[in-house]
């Protein structure tokens, strides 16, 4: 009798456990919807210029504020860190992607508060960069998409056809 009694309340708190455990999940869940509200900037990126060689494509990339409020961006797989990991896709007329030539990095994480860049409200931030840096770039034609997005926060808002002359 007592074994039985020992049972039932073993699996009394089994259950009561697993109810305080989903409980306790969904909480977490709409905790988490709450902090993942999409921040309102914009990404937009254009060419500088007609005139692409293998060994110059010269791209800016502008990240555009269009709330009422100060909004920031991890610049971690950004242009506004030129040189640094692979965030780009460039496609030829074929499909090919073109090779990422360039040093990857591992992060420390949560980012330090120095790698974050503010966009002050309806403002935006601009730079300026050699994709041919860290890619391999035949002439031909391209599609140029921003990738980024993951530890930045920011999202591709456009793609850009481009052509790459010889040297």
């Amino acid at each position: 009798m007592l074994r039985q009694f020992s049972l039932i309340i073993g699996v009394g708190i089994i259950m009561f456990t697993g109810c305080q455990n989903q409980k306790t999940v969904s909480s977490a869940s709409k905790t988490k919807q709450t902090l993942t509200v999409t921040p309102k900037l914009a990404t937009h990126l254009r060419a500088d210029s007609n005139n692409l060689t293998t060994d110059s494509v010269i791209l800016s990339f502008t990240v555009a504020n269009h709330s009422d409020t100060m909004q920031r961006f991890c610049k971690w797989e950004t242009p506004f860190e030129p040189f640094l990991g692979k965030y780009m896709e460039i496609i030829d007329v074929q499909g090919n992607e073109a090779e990422f030539t360039g040093p990857m990095a591992k992060r420390m994480m949560p980012p330090p508060e120095e790698s974050y860049i503010q966009v002050s409200p309806h403002d935006s931030v601009s730079t300026v960069f050699n994709l041919a840096k860290n890619y391999s770039i035949k002439p031909g034609k391209y599609t140029v998409k921003y990738t980024g997005g993951g530890i930045s926060g920011l999202k591709p808002d456009n793609e850009i056809k481009i052509v790459v002359l010889g040297k």
